[in-house]
């Protein structure tokens, strides 16, 4: 599994903290532990799976649904290897079908990746809808957000993992203390701030089958 931060990215946010020491490493490992939780926690708030972005290049098999429609939402897809689709109702091998890219079906967006959705050409195709089958679609290829975190993706990792590591410094209460402002700030919940730098990549279905 793939942090989507290091430690001295971390520390250059904060060049007024001693943690900005490069040659103190007294909290290293802590914050190191942070980082790696706020990457899965990140993986799971998003709604995909670990490492999504910092995916295998290698290409793995899913199956979704069919849901009767032309328009099939899928997992965040890098590349596509090849797609099948059970039109005989049947999920051993021999009853998957294999569908051509850019005759059959589109994958959408069109001109950017990750791909999200699977769109039937119901101009040129014959194929009509994406049947109604459990696990009646099989995509094989790379999947993920990106082969590198984007930086708002890193941003969101470092926030949440600092925010671990000043909780820590208080025995991991819910509320902590501004003295400057002098008020009370709760914490029980991921920071304002990740979520909205998390926001645009929220899938738009639950991953079917892997």
């Amino acid at each position: 599994m793939a942090d989507y931060a290091t430690v001295l990215e971390l520390k250059s946010d904060i060049p007024d903290s001693p943690l900005f020491d490069v040659s103190d490493e007294t909290y290293d490992e802590a914050i190191g532990v942070m980082i790696t939780a706020a990457s899965r926690l990140i993986d799971k708030y998003v709604g995909g799976f670990e490492n999504c972005f910092y995916p295998t290049t290698d290409a793995q098999t899913r199956y979704f649904d069919g849901n009767g429609e032309d328009q099939l939402w899928i997992d965040p897809l890098l590349s596509l290897t090849s797609l099948a689709v059970s039109e005989s109702g049947g999920r051993a091998a021999s009853d998957y079908t294999t569908w051509t890219l850019n005759t059959d079906f589109y994958t959408y967006p069109y001109h950017t990746t990750p791909y999200e959705k699977l769109i039937v050409d119901n101009d040129a195709g014959s194929k009509g809808n994406w049947g109604t089958t459990q696990k009646g679609v099989k995509i094989t290829g790379v999947w993920g957000y990106a082969l590198t975190p984007p930086a708002d993706v890193k941003q969101a990792c470092k926030i949440q993992a600092m925010r671990w590591f000043m909780r820590a410094k208080q025995g991991y209460q819910d509320a902590g203390v501004n003295a400057n402002l002098g008020e009370m700030i709760y914490a029980q919940e991921l920071d304002p701030d990740v979520k909205m730098l998390l926001a645009p990549y929220r899938l738009h279905n639950a991953v079917t089958g892997w």
